[in-house]
């Protein structure tokens, strides 16, 4: 199929395949932002926040650190998993899978297998929104300033959506179950 194209049934007019306006190295390009983005997003400030001129910045991970000194171990772990870890391992295996390099830790097929389940999984932007509902919250109560990590945390949320959408059209892989038949 050409650029945009969708094939039909020809049956009951459902669409059976879809195939990506922007191509498949779109799908590489929003990968390798996203990547790159990471590292930025972890290591600077996401919000500051602080009442009677007693600032205090918190960083991509803080919460759930906090969330585990307060015994809430399982919350913590999914948090991390869902928010950090999972969005960095679904944009590398797009890129390895994209790439084709010569080393490969795995063979692709358990990579190419795993994408779809990782990307379940990966959920940045619940945690964006997340954090844009608590400072719509706490706005009046408290002075809050959102910091650069936030916005490299929500331009990588995007570019894995972009990329992980784009591999799924131009590639036939989808992260959502099966219809019953």
């Amino acid at each position: 199929m050409a650029r945009g194209e969708r094939a039909l049934c020809q049956r009951c007019g459902a669409v059976i395949a879809r195939r990506s306006r922007l191509g498949p190295e779109t799908a590489l390009a929003f990968a390798v932002t996203g990547l790159i983005l990471v590292l930025p997003a972890a290591l600077l400030p996401f919000v500051t926040a602080g009442t009677l001129g007693h600032p205090r910045t918190f960083f991509l991970l803080t919460g759930v650190g906090g969330m585990w000194d307060h015994g809430m171990h399982v919350l913590a772990v999914l948090v991390c998993l869902c928010g950090g870890l999972v969005p960095l391992a679904l944009l590398a295996s797009l890129v390895h899978l994209l790439t084709r390099g010569r080393r490969r830790p795995f063979p692709p097929s358990r990579i190419a297998a795993a994408a779809p389940t990782l990307a379940r999984w990966a959920m940045p932007e619940v945690q964006v929104l997340a954090v844009l509902v608590a400072i719509v919250k706490l706005g009046s109560l408290i002075q809050i300033r959102i910091g650069p990590g936030f916005y490299c945390y929500v331009a990588m949320s995007v570019a894995l959506l972009i990329a992980f959408r784009s591999f799924e059209l131009d590639f036939g892989f989808s992260s959502r179950p099966a219809p019953a038949a």
